[in-house]
């Protein structure tokens, strides 16, 4: 029994100490209020993932879901559509960091809206495809943060006013492949040339 007490109070205190990371680095909120209104948020994830989302966001005052996206078409069609000023992708929709590929082709198509994308499980693989395929102009977050509705709140609000935010664990991750080159194609090559490095086999 004392052990599980032990574990327990472990990851307690492992998830305040995450939360005051956030915190301390969290943009300040806007409060200003928007003369059309509350700002039109689209959710693009597996219907769970929107669903629950949905909750979340639709507690929060000034933040209205307009839409939410399940398959890969509709996700390519409802930030126009609908307005939105902001999507908020799941990182895994459609696989492994596949929503990556997704919110990049998002983009293209809907340049007006701001992109904010959420990690479940932040693998390698995540990190390598976010630091060659992202833009500068995406927020990303964790699910953990996500979970929280003050952060969640704030980063959203960020968000949609023209303010990125990188959750500064993502961050770090990130940084370990070096300064980003403007060139989508460095990237990758900069990718393949580390990851041929680390296993010659490959």
């Amino acid at each position: 029994m004392p052990r599980i007490r032990k574990i327990r109070r472990r990851k307690i205190n492992q998830a305040r100490k995450h939360e005051a990371a956030v915190d301390a680095v969290m943009p300040s909120r806007f409060q200003e209020s928007r003369a059309d209104g509350a700002s039109r948020i689209v959710i693009i994830g597996e219907h769970i993932f929107n669903v629950k989302l949905s909750k979340l966001v639709e507690n929060e005052e000034g933040l209205e879901v307009v839409a939410t996206a399940s398959t890969a078409k509709e996700a390519m069609a409802i930030p126009n559509e609908y307005g939105a000023e902001l999507a908020i992708v799941d990182v895994d929709f459609g696989g492994i960091s596949a929503g990556i590929a997704l919110t990049r082709d998002i983009n293209e198509r809907s340049p007006g809206c701001a992109f904010m994308l959420i990690c479940g499980l932040f693998t390698s693989a995540v990190a390598r495809n976010l630091w060659v395929y992202s833009t500068e102009s995406w927020s990303v977050i964790s699910q953990a943060t996500a979970k929280n509705p003050r952060h969640l709140a704030e980063a959203i609000s960020s968000a949609v006013h023209g303010i990125t935010w990188i959750e500064p664990g993502i961050t770090r991750e990130l940084q370990q492949y070096g300064e980003r080159s403007k060139s989508l194609d460095e990237r990758k090559l900069s990718i393949y040339e580390r990851q041929s490095k680390d296993d010659p086999a490959a």
